[in-house]
């Protein structure tokens, strides 16, 4: 439910998730099992970003390790020098994007920043309707 809420208020990509910045070093494993140790630029339900001097080619499977939302299966679909991108198997769930890489009160918090940028931009230098925000925040949090 909270993947659904953000991704109404948030950016979109163009696969239709939201991506949040990680910058999180993590663990990623590939077929043989070796770990390798990459920092995940961003995420979002249906893919990652990550940096890592493995040469690892397109169309490898993958497992990375969620902090709190255990491993998930990928494939790298791109991949620019050491940027990789890659494409879950399966789209994270509502509850583990409230627990990867940041607790649901980060992702909460860090929604509501933006939602206040974007009321004072659009606002052009206005006050931001505090009572709007208050609402917004309170129908993000049931």
């Amino acid at each position: 439910m909270l993947v659904t809420k953000l991704e109404i208020l948030g950016d979109i990509d163009r696969r239709g998730a939201i991506r949040f910045d990680a910058d999180s070093p993590s663990t990623l494993r590939v077929p043989d099992g070796k770990p390798i140790d990459v920092t995940v630029e961003d995420f979002s339900r249906t893919g990652f970003r990550f940096i890592s001097e493995a040469d690892l080619p397109i169309g490898t499977l993958v497992s990375l390790g969620l902090s709190g939302a255990g491993s998930r299966a990928a494939r790298i679909v791109r991949r620019r020098d050491n940027v990789y991108g890659c494409a879950f198997m399966v789209a994270l769930s509502a509850d583990d994007m409230a627990r990867a890489f940041k607790g649901q009160e980060s992702v909460l918090a860090d929604l509501s920043a933006r939602l206040d940028a974007r009321f004072q931009a659009a606002r052009m230098g206005e006050e931001p309707s505090s009572g709007l925000i208050a609402r917004l925040r309170g129908w993000l949090r049931r």
